[in-house]
């Protein structure tokens, strides 16, 4: 349970940067950074935390969850939305298809 909830919030930040750039290769070198990171902290044990229901536990969901959720919301308002919705268009071909219908 507590490798999902890591990676749920490692997914708010990889779909940010994917559609804010437009590019895959970002989010790739980020999840790789990191699992290399994770793992040099771990002993290369990549599943090496473990929910004991203490304290630090709680503080480090809300960190690993709620700072990249709260980095989507802010990512949802103004110009960055834009270019979000832009890059979607793009990623998806919507502009082609509509032309072709």
């Amino acid at each position: 349970m507590a490798q999902v909830i890591g990676v749920m919030g490692s997914a708010f930040i990889w779909v940010e940067l994917y559609l804010y750039t437009g590019k895959l290769w970002l989010p790739m070198i980020y999840h790789f950074l990191m699992d290399y990171i994770s793992d040099l902290q771990s002993g290369w044990n990549s599943a090496g935390w473990s929910w004991n229901g203490e304290i630090t536990d709680y503080i480090y969901t809300v960190l690993i969850v709620g700072v990249p959720l709260l980095f989507s919301i802010w990512m949802l308002f103004g110009k960055r939305r834009q270019v979000m919705e832009d890059n979607a268009d793009l990623i998806l071909d919507l502009n082609g298809r509509q032309s072709m219908i």
